[in-house]
């Protein structure tokens, strides 16, 4: 990949799984005073075990080392040899809101997740995206970043109050806006609160004000009333509006719940395309001048259970990345015509009508 140096960040895109891992690894096998790692979903496999024991011996070596997991998405890394030895080599370790009822570290309503990817080394590199590590996600097409620059110093700050309110009540109101820098960029977090909601509301109003065309790739698409309005209106005012998910995710009832709204986006003329393989990047451009690249999913879940990060760029040249990106996935990929949907089986649209009341539960 080319690597772009703006006067104030440098930056470069993985579009593969295994890709994004090593360079994970490679850099905090670099490290020399501190990593910080927010994580969702860890689970020790032999595809991420190597980046385990980097953190254990750069623990040994001296290096501050600290990591919140999600108590969920990786109690699999809960339950195993590695988070002992993780703590025993000096390794600071927080769970997230663990599931168990009336436990010590559950003061919130446990559904709440904690969904952010972030990864902060030496105070100077940030990896953030939508990847995942484990075995079974790494034939995934994801997306993440690795970024220098000032936004690094915002993600630092948030990253300091998670770490302060992981096991506090408080901690559910952990969501933050930072004020796009000079260099374009800008980290934010949101949390599963109306008023916290600081990356959907961005979203959507990038989305009310697109003059040329919108760009989403999304892995799992159940979008709310609100979103799935401002598209439309977006498209009726010439706005050329393209979707990317996976022919088939990881969650078949999602897949089908998503499925629900395809007749109404395809008749106002909204292009749909299908990935061959799982895509869990979630990522929009908007307009070349406005992109998101983060963990928000376009679901229910995401908007209303979990908390969330993103990388807001206004940088032409990190957007127009992105857009290749998206053009490279689009020409491999399956575009969805309105015809041919009508002419699904019945026992798919059975199977929607089912799915149908639920879908905003997912």
């Amino acid at each position: 990949m080319i690597e772009h140096k703006p006067i104030h960040t440098t930056w470069k895109i993985y579009t593969e799984t295994p890709d994004i891992v090593d360079a994970i690894t490679k850099s905090c096998a670099e490290a020399k005073n501190s990593i910080y790692i927010e994580q969702f979903l860890f689970t020790p496999d032999p595809s991420n075990q190597k980046l385990l024991e980097v953190l254990i011996q750069k623990a040994k070596n001296g290096v501050h080392v600290k990591c919140v997991f999600d108590s969920l998405g990786s109690r699999h890394l809960s339950q195993s040899q590695y988070a002992d030895e993780l703590i025993k080599a000096g390794v600071k370790v927080k769970f997230f809101n663990w599931v168990l009822p009336f436990s010590k570290q559950n003061k919130s309503i446990w559904y709440f997740r904690n969904h952010r990817r972030l990864i902060l080394i030496d105070k100077k590199i940030m990896f953030t995206g939508g990847v995942c590590f484990g075995n079974r996600m790494e034939t995934w097409r994801d997306t993440h970043v690795k970024i220098e620059g000032a936004v690094v110093e915002q993600a630092i700050k948030t990253a300091d109050l998670t770490w302060k309110k992981v096991y506090k009540t408080r901690s559910l109101t952990l969501g933050t806006q930072s004020k796009t820098g000079l260099d374009g960029f800008s980290y934010i977090t949101q949390a599963p609160f109306p008023t916290k909601r600081f990356i959907y509301r961005r979203l959507v109003d990038a989305v009310k004000q697109a003059q040329s065309e919108i760009l989403l790739t999304a892995p799992y698409f159940i979008p709310d009333r609100k979103l799935v309005h401002r598209l439309i209106k977006a498209r009726k005012r010439g706005v050329v509006v393209k979707i990317l998910i996976p022919e088939k995710s990881d969650h078949s009832i999602v897949d089908i719940a998503s499925r629900t709204y395809f007749k109404q986006l395809l008749a106002k003329g909204i292009e749909i395309y299908k990935y061959p393989r799982m895509v869990h990047a979630k990522t929009a451009v908007i307009d070349s001048d406005w992109s998101m690249l983060g963990t928000l999913n376009l679901d229910n879940v995401s908007l209303r259970y979990n908390f969330e990060c993103a990388l807001i760029s206004s940088s032409p040249k990190f957007n127009q990345e992105l857009k290749e990106i998206f053009n490279e996935d689009i020409k491999a990929s399956k575009k969805i015509g309105l015809a041919e949907w009508n002419k699904r089986g019945f026992y798919q649209q059975f199977l929607e009508v089912l799915v149908w009341p639920i879908r905003k539960l997912l």
